[in-house]
Parts: structure tokens; C-alpha cells; sequence
């Protein structure tokens, strides 16, 4: 029987793919190696193998009543629909929404936690952030971008203020609200502070990416108070959400915003400087008259963390090095932690390292392309060990010990660290969809690989 094949290019991929009569887009997609993310299997549950389709929207079909039922509960566009259900009926081109594991997260409709706690008066630190000049950088992107760049940034804020013992009240469009001190904690003033302090450092390593994506300067403004706020659950039916009221929040928001006038990134209040003055580093302070307020009060730019408080309330568990054959080798982890065909990535303060063990040996490499500057993979925790199969854009490890990387798809040697071939890069040089950063044919650069060694049953990295 002759079946009429349906050509699909995905975007950011570059890739064409056929969908046969009957298969969703999704099926072709997993079956032609083009790494389209379905947390829940392809049964319409989650939304995580959503695509916005770009062309050919009129060659797709009505939606059927399970992504029906999806895209009313998620209000989703007529132009974004769930690949596990979409069968096109024509050439489609598209574009994937969940690119990586940070964006599965995010996007997962899987997971949920609610919190309920009756009205209790507190001295508690709030944190305020916002996305600076976010007006003109949401009418220089579509919709869908500026959504994928806030999550983004978010995710990996979120994470910092619930490791420092904070509580995410809410997202207010470009705007983040975390309170410190919910359970008491003595130290919530300093640990608020210290979040402040590690997501400008985060926003920061995320500026090259951001640029790389969408060519703009990403940058935001924090503002910290504290104060005595009534916290509790408010809401009405399954909306109940755990908050702050009184006039510390509003205190907050107006030092965040008191950032664009004074040239700043981070500021805090006097009575928050008072609970931290001997922890923190000063840069310089403002005399200013807060939004709502009669008087003129002071605000302090936080700079960082004093070092001895800094090594107190970060310390981190010292890695074992010793000399060997004119090198530093640095203990990793024991060898039974990483099974074959894993990998898992070291943090040290200035790169990431991704190691990963193949049937019978061990590659170690920096995680950052030489090219782009892009990870090859998503930064994770030091403990977390992840498989290389993962349903969604990754970097991939070839069968003969070769990085493909995501971004231009060239394969590197991760023995030798040589640029195998080059791949997907136009004639003039250019990785398609990153044509601002020039022509990176002419940069040969090598990846960095590091040796691997086993002793005492543990795995060992030479550094230098």
C-alpha cells in the first residue's frame, strides 16, 4: 500500500522529518530522532510536547477533545498544539516550545503544592525583583519568547531563593516576590540578602545566553525589606495561595523600583541593613523619598557578602587534590556512583565540568561550546546524576566517543577535544539562527577535555 508521507521541518532544530497518514506529529518526530519532550507519554496530560505552528496552520486538523481540554485549562493560542495529538494533513513547519530539561520542568502541568496557614503576624524579609526596561524588551521578542525567557529566568531564580529558606510568594508579570522567615528562621535577613546577592551573579551568567538568543541586554533590579507582615492563605477554591500583607511589601517593591532612578541592581532598607550591617559589604547609600512616603529614607547598595561570612553561609565541602605525573587531580565522586552510559556535572566556582562515563571509560569536558559560549548541557546540582537518553534537546554523546553539540551540531573528539566536522553552518560561516556572532568557521577552537584516571575505587580529573 502506498502511504503519502507529510513533510515537517522543526525549528530550533533545523530538521525535516515525515509524518505517514494517521501517525501524530509527535510519533514521526520521536521516530525520525528529533527530540520533541513528552513527560506524560503522548496522552495529552501535560503539555510539554506543545509546538507553535508556524506555517501551515490551515493543513491542521480541528482539535480533538483531549487537547481540546488541554488547551482550555492552559488558555493556549490557536497556533500552539500538543505534537502527541496533532495529526497534519499537509507540509507543516514548526516550532518546539520545551527545548531542554530546565523548560520540561517548568512546564510540567504534573506537578503541584499547595500550603495553608491561618493569619500569623512575623518579622519577615521580602525580596522584590524586576526585569529591568522590560517593556521594550517584550516588544522586541514575540509573545511566546518572552514567556520562554521569564521562565527561564525564573526557574533558575526560584531555585536559589528555596535554597536559601525563602518562600516564592508570586509572579507579577516580569516581577518576582519571595519571603524569608515564614518558619522563623533567625537568619532569614541574611539569607535574603545572600539570594539577592547569587541571582544578580546568576542573571549575570545568563546575560551571554540571553544575548546569543535574542540579541539584548537582560538585566534586572532587586529590592529588600524587612519588616512585620501577617502571613496567610488567601484565595477562594483551588486558587489559595500562601502570601504577605502589610506595608513591608509595598516598602519592597518601591526600593526595587528606587533602582532605576539610583543607577543600581541591589538595594536594601535600613531597618534590613541594621539585622546585617557587619555581614555585608556596602557600595554606597541613597538618600531618597520612596513612592507613597512623606519622607526621605535611607537605601543601601549591597555589594556582597563579607568573606568570612560568606564561607560561613556557602561553604562548600573542599574537593580532595593531590600531584600526580606534574598535574592537580581533583577526587570527583566514587566510581559506583556513575553507571555506564550516564553523566553528571562538577560545579567549580569559575566552569562546569560534565563528566561521563561510557562502557569502559570516562570523558571529562568544560560544559561551555567554544563557539557559542552556550552550555552544552543545562547546569545541575552537584549530586544529581542524569541518563544521556533524554527526550529533549540535549547535547549528544555519539557511539565512538563524540560531543555533538546542540547548538551548530558540530562533533567535537572527547579524547583529543579536535573538531571532528563541522555541521549545520551556512556558507558564510554562520550557525543558522545565531548569525550575529559572526563567522565561527574561521574560530577552529577545541573543546576542553580534561583526563580521567580511576584510583582507590574513585574517579579522578586532572585540571592542570
Amino acid at each position: 500500500m502506498f502511504w503519502t508521507m507529510i513533510k515537517v521541518t522543526a525549528l530550533p532544530d533545523q530538521m525535516n522529518f515525515e509524518v505517514a497518514a494517521g501517525e501524530t506529529l509527535l510519533e514521526a518526530a520521536l521516530r525520525s530522532g528529533v527530540p520533541f519532550a513528552h513527560a506524560c507519554g503522548g496522552r495529552a496530560k501535560c503539555s510539554t510536547c506543545r509546538v507553535w505552528v508556524l506555517d501551515g496552520m490551515e493543513r491542521c486538523p480541528n482539535r480533538n477533545r483531549d487537547e481540546g481540554l488541554m488547551a482550555e485549562r492552559l488558555r493556549l493560542a490557536d497556533e500552539v498544539r500538543l505534537a502527541c495529538q496533532l495529526k497534519p494533513e499537509g507540509e507543516v513547519r514548526v516550532r518546539r516550545l520545551v527545548l531542554d530539561e530546565t523548560d520540561l520542568i517548568i512546564t510540567s502541568q504534573l506537578l503541584s503544592s499547595a500550603e495553608t496557614r491561618s493569619g500569623e503576624s512575623k518579622q519577615v524579609a521580602v525580596f522584590f525583583s524586576d526585569v529591568a526596561d522590560f517593556t521594550k524588551l517584550s516588544e522586541q521578542l514575540s509573545p511566546y519568547d518572552v514567556m520562554y525567557l521569564l521562565n527561564r529566568y525564573f526557574a533558575q531564580v526560584g531555585d536559589i531563593i528555596e535554597r536559601n529558606g525563602g518562600f516564592i510568594d508570586n509572579f507579577i508579570g516580569d516581577g518576582l516576590m519571595a519571603i524569608f522567615g515564614i518558619d522563623d528562621q533567625r537568619d532569614a535577613p541574611l539569607r535574603a540578602v545572600n539570594a539577592a546577592i547569587q541571582t544578580v551573579a546568576t542573571v549575570d551568567r545568563l546575560k551571554p545566553f540571553f544575548a546569543s538568543m535574542y540579541g539584548i541586554d537582560f538585566d534586572i533590579r532587586i529590592g529588600l525589606h524587612y519588616g512585620e507582615a501577617v502571613i496567610g492563605t488567601l484565595g477562594f477554591g483551588g486558587n489559595q495561595r500562601l502570601t504577605a500583607v502589610g506595608n513591608v511589601v509595598n516598602l519592597a517593591s518601591r526600593i526595587e523600583a528606587a533602582n532605576k532612578d539610583a543607577g543600581t541592581r541591589l538595594l536594601i532598607s535600613e531597618a534590613l541593613h541594621g539585622q546585617i550591617s557587619d555581614k555585608v559589604e556596602v557600595g554606597d547609600f541613597v538618600r531618597v523619598r520612596l513612592r507613597g512616603t512623606c519622607e526621605r529614607t535611607s537605601l543601601f547598595e549591597v555589594i556582597r557578602l563579607k568573606p568570612e561570612c560568606d564561607a560561613e553561609l556557602n561553604a562548600r565541602q573542599p574537593r580532595e587534590t593531590i600531584r600526580h605525573a606534574g598535574r592537580r587531580w581533583v577526587r570527583a565522586f566514587p566510581e559506583d556512583e556513575l553507571q555506564p552510559h550516564e553523566r553528571r556535572i562538577l560545579d567549580f566556582e569559575d566552569y562546569d565540568i560534565v563528566v561521563v562515563r561510557g562502557t569502559d571509560s570516562y570523558c571529562a569536558f568544560n560544559n561551555a561550546c567554544p563557539h557559542l559560549h552556550l552550555p552544552f548541557y543545562e547546569r545541575r546540582k552537584p549530586a544529581e546524576v542524569k541518563t544521556l537518553n533524554l527526550p529533549h534537546t540535549e547535547s549528544t554523546i555519539t557511539s565512538d566517543h563524540g560531543l555533538v553539540c546542540r547548538w551548530h551540531q558540530s562533533c567535537f573528539d572527547l579524547f583529543s577535544g579536535e573538531i571532528r566536522n563541522w555541521a549545520q553552518l551556512q556558507q558564510d560561516g554562520t550557525a543558522p539562527g545565531y548569525e550575529h556572532t559572526g563567522d565561527i568557521s574561521k574560530n577552529p577552537a577545541r573543546l576542553t577535555v580534561y583526563p580521567c584516571r580511576i584510583q582507590d575505587g574513585c574517579l579522578w580529573i586532572g585540571l592542570d
